[in-house]
């Protein structure tokens, strides 16, 4: 595969890399083979949380519970990892709480700060951590939404944490959930930048080597289903491990989490999708129909990848993202366009690859493309048309 989101300014042949995918058989964590050096996948980065309404709306959920859960006041430190282009961190506004940003895209920095936010350039660890408790003092709560799972060096971040977190502070994590990406077929969130795909017994395992420990968590609808994390200190432990977390080791053992045979189950599965969709494509293009693509994501890549897609079988792809607008999809050279375009065109059908969107984009596109006799292909966990 190229680069899931290594854009193009213009088509043309560009490097791939080994997507594959192994799981310990010692604790179950799964993760890929090959590493792509992080500075060429995060320091200039195209993806920006606040694009999505969705996302938005479940920030500013997230500031609201912890700030009453942990009781952060107006003189508490939040530091995110992670920060992308300060969305999460902008629903702190009015409450008093001091932010920080910590990304290593350069490119968002300056889109941050037009939200209110500050950014830290750099990769986190143990390194930038030292320097930052330095300058701004250590955190008590630190948060890390959709980030752990593109680290490579776990162990050096985990180490950061420890000198940047304050004595009795939380760490809350939050990522995709293996456990709904392998029942619901989401096989196309697997690419470079996620390294890990977690479960919580083999993060516990992490967690407990570097002195910390699970004590709450929530599982959320989010990016096709998404689960958070509160950690602690194991020497502190300001607060009781709810029985709920052995509950969650027990639940993933008895639906087969650490059985070979629901990896091979799902590798069969990960073939029916694409070849599905390579036939409704070939199919509706034979009856003379116009498909078109709706979000350029990294999940976008991989399947147009896998299906060996071109701009004779898509047209162009929508996408709300400024930054995307006029470039090239990696490997499959497919134009991007504004989703302005979209309502002076007007094809029959568009593939939506943002599917963890579906009802924003169904409720976005009502009156649209959708009351203009428009059809959407979502393609996972199957194929479907409405």
């Amino acid at each position: 595969m190229p680069k899931p989101n290594g854009f193009l300014t213009k088509p043309i042949a560009e490097k791939r890399y080994p997507l594959n995918v192994q799981r310990c058989h010692i604790c179950g964590n799964i993760q890929l083979q090959h590493v792509i050096d992080a500075s060429e996948l995060f320091s200039h980065y195209l993806y920006m949380s606040s694009m999505s309404k969705t996302m938005l709306k479940h920030f500013t959920a997230t500031a609201e519970q912890v700030i009453k859960k942990f009781n952060l006041k107006s003189k508490s430190f939040v530091v995110d990892i992670g920060s992308n282009d300060g969305a999460f961190l902008g629903t702190f506004k009015g409450s008093g709480i001091k932010v920080l940003g910590i990304d290593p895209a350069k490119n968002l920095k300056s889109v941050a700060a037009k939200a209110g936010v500050e950014t830290y350039v750099a990769f986190f660890n143990k390194d930038t951590a030292t320097k930052v408790a330095k300058k701004y003092g250590r955190a008590d709560l630190i948060s890390g939404i959709n980030v752990f799972a593109h680290i490579d060096n776990l162990e050096g971040v985990f180490q950061g944490i420890n000198v940047l977190l304050k004595e009795k502070g939380v760490l809350m994590m939050e990522f995709p959930y293996l456990v709904d990406l392998i029942e619901k077929n989401e096989f196309d969130t697997i690419y470079h930048e996620h390294l890990s795909y977690f479960l919580a017994k083999p993060l516990e395992v992490l967690l407990a080597r570097n002195g910390f420990e699970i004590f709450d968590f929530q599982r959320f609808s989010t990016h096709g289903g998404s689960i958070r994390f509160f950690i602690q200190r194991i020497s502190e432990r300001p607060y009781a491990v709810l029985s709920k977390v052995n509950d969650l080791y027990k639940y993933e053992h008895d639906i087969g989490m650490y059985d070979d045979k629901t990896y091979s189950r799902f590798a069969n599965n990960i073939k029916s999708i694409p070849a599905g969709l390579v036939a409704t494509v070939a199919k509706l293009k034979k009856q003379g129909k116009r498909i078109i693509g709706y979000g350029a994501s990294a999940k976008a890549n991989v399947l147009l990848n896998m299906c060996g897609f071109g701009p004779n079988d898509i047209e162009y792809i929508v996408d709300s993202t400024p930054y995307k607008q006029g470039l090239y999809t990696p490997g499959t050279h497919i134009p991007i366009v504004s989703e302005e375009y979209l309502e002076k065109d007007n094809p029959d059908y568009a593939i939506m690859f943002i599917w963890n969107f579906k009802d924003e984009v169904l409720k976005k596109q009502k009156d649209k493309f959708l009351k203009r006799g428009g059809h959407f292909i979502i393609p996972v966990p199957k194929v479907e048309i409405i």
